[in-house]
């Protein structure tokens, strides 16, 4: 306990379920939390597992810039910095061959995956900077490494989030500000049961169940695993990790 006392940090995509887990995580273990989403009823139920007195919630949408300053503003406001951004927010958009996808379903995964974690990161700098540094955890996915058919739009802006992380990396290190990246396989959240359903509508339990046999570990991972991996990467006991891709995937990745 206490990984994170008196640490600042930003959450987005905290309406989601590996949102939401970190946050309470991030809460347990003495974080002053600023959680970010676009779902105001999922983000005050987030917001229900940390400690009040040391969370503020903002409704945001991180493709636009002015959304962005306005939670970065709002955590130098609440509690006088950023130490830890976990840039984590995401959607799955549509599932689709590449000959049938609208263009502007892959335009929306950037803007929402890579447009809104450079925002995020490009804010933040000057806090973390002016603290003497800080810890930036980026969420990409499995799709960035193993892709599946049907999933050009995500798994392309997921692998830009790990090149982005590299980037922001090298150019921040200097300043004792660590970018790393977490790299979620299957979860058993609300975006894997999206994308199931899209997949195989009506059999989603089904696909889920073939999946997890595909997977060395036999099974799909949790939220709170993710947020276990999350606390390490933002934490310093990754004191020495920098420009880390942190797979969590069950051994999907080797089969």
């Amino acid at each position: 306990m206490g990984k994170l006392t008196d640490k600042v940090a930003i959450i987005t995509g905290a309406s989601g379920g590996i949102g939401g887990a970190t946050a309470a995580l991030f809460s347990r273990e003495g974080a002053k939390l600023v959680l970010v989403g676009r779902d105001e009823a999922r983000l005050r139920q987030a917001a229900e597992g940390c400690d009040p007195a040391r969370t503020r919630t903002v409704l945001a949408d991180v493709r636009k810039a002015e959304d962005t300053a306005r939670f970065v503003d709002a955590a130098v406001e609440a509690f006088g910095g950023v130490d830890v951004l976990f840039s984590n927010a995401g959607h799955e958009g549509t599932i689709a061959p590449m000959a049938e996808l609208d263009v502007a379903v892959l335009d929306d995964m950037h803007a929402i995956h890579v447009r809104g974690t450079f925002l995020a990161i490009q804010k933040v700098i000057p806090s973390m900077k002016a603290r003497g540094g800080g810890s930036i955890v980026v969420t990409s996915s499995l799709s960035a490494l193993v892709s599946f058919p049907g999933i050009a739009a995500y798994a392309a802006s997921k692998a830009a989030l790990l090149a982005l992380a590299r980037t922001a990396m090298i150019e921040l290190a200097p300043l004792n500000i660590r970018v790393n990246a977490l790299v979620p396989g299957g979860v058993d959240n609300r975006l894997m049961h999206a994308v199931s359903e899209q997949m195989a509508p009506g059999q989603a339990a089904a696909l889920h169940a073939h999946y997890a046999q595909m997977i060395p570990a036999r099974r799909i991972g949790t939220n709170e695993e993710m947020a276990k991996l999350a606390l390490f990467l933002a934490s310093d006991d990754s004191s020495y990790c920098y420009g880390v891709n942190l797979v969590a995937d069950g051994g999907m990745s080797c089969v």
